[in-house]
């Protein structure tokens, strides 16, 4: 699973119902629908987005360093934007082992986390999945 997707990226998608959101769901791999059925049985997590849309407008006022240019003229997803049961808000981004020795997963996870922390999202955490 590479984190934090191009939006519009062809991808198989998996669709299915989801009694916390109240309706369809779609994730774009096996690891993203495992952990969305966590989430599912989590009682704290109110409701939870799966591939959250970055607003390409603010990634001008987030740091650049260490992060190659073209990625802040991308438009890119999050995997998933949690609400809970006390209000706030949180962000999990899919990765998996393997892909954390990559130099760009690492950027794209650093884009995420400085976006978020940007909006005031401090509970930011990545998911380690098996593929």
């Amino acid at each position: 699973m590479i984190i934090m997707d191009k939006a519009g990226k062809k991808t198989r998608d998996i669709a299915y119902h989801s009694a916390k959101n109240g309706g369809m769901v779609t994730v774009h791999s096996e690891a993203a629908r495992a952990y969305s059925k966590y989430l599912e049985e989590r009682y704290e997590i109110t409701a939870y987005e799966a591939c959250k849309q970055l607003d390409i407008s603010r990634l001008d006022a987030i740091q650049k360093t260490d992060i190659r240019g073209e990625y802040f003229r991308e438009q890119w997803v999050s995997d998933f934007y949690l609400q809970f049961n006390d209000g706030t808000a949180a962000v999990r981004e899919l990765v998996s082992a393997a892909d954390l020795t990559r130099r760009s997963e690492m950027e794209k996870l650093e884009l995420s986390r400085r976006y978020w922390a940007a909006l005031g999202v401090v509970d930011w955490k990545v998911v380690i999945t098996g593929q």
